[in-house]
């Protein structure tokens, strides 16, 4: 019953629990960046291996139904890791957001173009077939042209680990605005830095205290 059930909804439990630490880093700032990203990769691998597993059935799926799996659960995958450097304001985000919306629109644009070529009596299988596919390659162009969209200040204060200090905020997207000036990304490490002493020298207090 367990195992069907996994196997079923691994993807939404994945997601879920993507999203909702992603929402609550906040709460662990020493460790809740890290699971965030843990599961950020769990969910690119596992639509990058969902790919693989495709393209290796050769029994049930035909060749150009693998490929086209392959090449667009792929993107997806990109997806996945182009949003999380985008939510934390890593260098090259933007070209990542990019290239994963060109790859899922041009995954879209052949499923067309070969879709027009199929006689009419082979259409509604290749729509049902390619159907999963479609709708994650639409909503991951959605989403990857919504934090296209957002200016960096917003999507750090939206999903940052420390969106609730204003300095910290501060510091972070300047750095990221400007890494070349080494005396705006100096002052961000060194901000960091004092953070995570405090967060650490505080937490040593707490426990001190305890009988």
């Amino acid at each position: 019953m367990v195992k069907k059930i996994l196997s079923k909804y691994f993807e939404i439990i994945i997601l879920v629990f993507t999203i909702l630490f992603l929402l609550t880093k906040q709460n662990m700032p020493r460790y809740g960046e890290r699971i965030s990203m843990l599961f950020f990769g769990c969910l690119s691998f596992y639509y990058l291996a969902s790919a693989v597993l495709v393209f290796l059935d050769k029994k049930r799926v035909g060749r150009m139904m693998r490929l086209i799996y392959l090449f667009g659960l792929w993107a997806v995958s990109f997806t996945v890791i182009a949003v999380m450097a985008r939510t934390l304001l890593l260098q090259m985000d933007i070209e990542l957001l990019v290239v994963a919306v060109s790859s899922c629109c041009g995954t879209l644009l052949f499923c067309w173009l070969y879709y027009r070529r199929l006689e009419e009596k082979d259409k509604p299988i290749f729509k049902d077939q390619v159907q999963p596919l479609a709708i994650r390659s639409l909503i991951s162009i959605c989403i990857a042209a919504l934090f296209l969209s957002t200016g960096n200040y917003a999507v750090y204060h939206m999903f940052g680990t420390h969106k609730n200090d204003p300095v910290y905020a501060e510091k972070i997207v300047r750095a990221y605005e400007n890494p070349g000036d080494t005396a705006v990304v100096n002052d961000f490490k060194r901000y960091d830095a004092l953070i995570n002493a405090d967060s650490t020298s505080e937490k040593e207090i707490q426990l001190n205290q305890l009988p």
